[in-house]
Formats: C-alpha cells, sequence, structure tokens
C-alpha cells in the first residue's frame, strides 16, 4: 500500500541523497504542524522550537534509513512526541526547562507576568545565596534546598545540630539583610 505521493517520494528520495533543497522544502511543509503538536506538548513556545529545530537535525542525520515509500509525516511527528516526552521526563532534572514551561502553561499574560517576577526573585535569591560563606551556604543549600532536617544534615556534615542552627540562623539573616538593601523585600516572606 503506498501511502505517499509522487512529490514526496520525489523529495524523500532527494533527502536520503544529502540534497539541501528537498530538505528544505520537507522543512516549510511540515514545521508548522510539528511545532503546534509540540507546543501542545510542552505549553513553552521557545522549548517547543528548540524541539522542533532537534526534530529536523535528526531528521537530516537519519535521512540515509529514511523509506521513500512512506510518509514522512508519521515518522518526524513520531520523533517530535519522543523528543517533546523526554523534555517532561527530564525535567526535574533540568530546573530551566521546569521554569520555562511553567512559564507558558499559564494561558494569560498576568500569569506570564507573574512568572517573570518570580524568576527575578528567584535570581535575587539565588545571588544572596551566593554571597554566603561556603560553608554556610552548603549548609543552607542542604537544610532549605534539599530538604535536609538540621539532624541529618549534621550527620551528613559530621557537625553539631547546634552549629547547624546557627550557621542556618546567620545564613537566614545574611540573606534578609541582602534583600532589604537590594529592595527585594517581598522575598522575606519565602524565608522561614
Amino acid at each position: 500500500m503506498r501511502v505517499v505521493n509522487i512529490s514526496e517520494e520525489a523529495l524523500l528520495s532527494g533527502l536520503k541523497l544529502g540534497e539541501e533543497t528537498a530538505f528544505a522544502k520537507i522543512y516549510a511543509l511540515h514545521v508548522k504542524s510539528i511545532y503546534a503538536f509540540v507546543l501542545k506538548i510542552l505549553k513553552s513556545p521557545s522549548i517547543s522550537e528548540d524541539v522542533v529545530q532537534e526534530v529536523f537535525i535528526k531528521l537530516w542525520e537519519n535521512a540515509a534509513r529514511i523509506d521513500t515509500s512512506t510518509s514522512i509525516k508519521p515518522y518526524v511527528f513520531t520523533i517530535a512526541r519522543n523528543l517533546s516526552l523526554n523534555i517532561i521526563r527530564n525535567a526535574g532534572r533540568e530546573q530551566w526547562i521546569s521554569d520555562e514551561i511553567a512559564a507558558h502553561a499559564f494561558d494569560s499574560a498576568e500569569d506570564g507576568l507573574a512568572f517573570t517576577q518570580h524568576r527575578q526573585t528567584r535570581q535575587f535569591l539565588d545571588h544572596a545565596i551566593a554571597q554566603l560563606p561556603p560553608k554556610r551556604r552548603e549548609i543552607y543549600e542542604l537544610c532549605h534546598g534539599d530538604g535536609y532536617t538540621y539532624k541529618q544534615a549534621a550527620q551528613k556534615l559530621g557537625i553539631k545540630d547546634s552549629t547547624i542552627n546557627s550557621q542556618m540562623v546567620k545564613a537566614i539573616r545574611s540573606i534578609k539583610a541582602y534583600l532589604i538593601k537590594n529592595g527585594a523585600l517581598l522575598l522575606l516572606f519565602t524565608l522561614k
């Protein structure tokens, strides 16, 4: 059963031969529908654009293995789906992807503005944490960022619970002072 028309078959043959014009025509034919498909999955225009580019890179790299007697559409949509699912699976490991997906998961501009403000305040907080002395920063990140209890952090670092407590108090004071100094007062409410 042939599911491909003559012009698509000719384009696929050209693609297999490494013809850039054939690739460009295939790209032009399918880029919008693939982008819409990926955007429905990821809800992020910028990440969706990256995935679409990766789809066509994979298409170009694997052109020699393409079956010219079948339609290219299921092939490129399968690549797009798999890449999108990989992005979602890896989102926990790659915080910037999570932030991007969260940013564009909102439908209204107001929600997008809230995300932008959150990102800016997160940058303020990250900079404040970076200003801490190395050991204090490590303790703060274990307890606040990684969710360790003071006791767990003390065991991991081989120090007393009271040292963890005093270092956390000092870390939070330093962060608050930095935020006040730099006009990020709203972040004070997020600190414990």
